[in-house]
């Protein structure tokens, strides 16, 4: 048996790290509120396929999510105006279902805790790699054909 097939690829956040190719074509809403993650974050994305929208706080997120449909969301805790907390239970209050992910500098168990339960699907800490992206974008997937299923019976 040949052992190279068998190890995984490195994870080191390229867009060629496995199971990135799920990112291709997809929607993004990245909000947070400093420029240098922002090129970065977007990069990133843009590099792996995805078309990227930023958003500068919680509020101007919110607005761009209600009005644009979107994949993915991915949302900085700590923004001024509307941070991702409040930001993310008013996505949620208002019926959007789409996969979000805080992504946080603190990461500690309250902090999950919280985002959790506002409304967050996962919580990634920064910096974080390409490949994090897929587990969290896989349950909001699943979790919009479940709504469907329930909105077509």
């Amino acid at each position: 048996m040949d052992r190279a097939k068998d190890e995984s690829p490195p994870r080191d956040g390229s867009p060629t790290s496995h199971g990135t190719d799920v990112l291709d074509g997809l929607r993004v809403l990245y909000a947070e509120d400093h420029p240098a993650m922002q090129r970065a974050v977007g990069r990133l994305l843009t590099a792996a396929g995805a078309s990227v929208t930023i958003a500068n706080d919680g509020l101007e997120a919110t607005v761009a999510a209600l009005a644009t449909p979107f994949d993915l969301i991915l949302m900085d805790l700590r923004m001024p105006r509307m941070n991702g907390f409040e930001a993310a239970r008013a996505l949620r209050a208002a019926g959007c279902r789409v996969a979000l992910v805080a992504v946080t500098a603190d990461a500690s168990p309250a902090v999950r805790a919280n985002a959790l339960a506002a409304g967050f699907d996962a919580v990634l800490p920064k910096p974080f790699e390409l490949s994090d992206l897929i587990p969290p974008l896989h349950l909001g997937r699943e979790r919009q054909k479940m709504q469907r299923r329930g909105s077509d019976s």
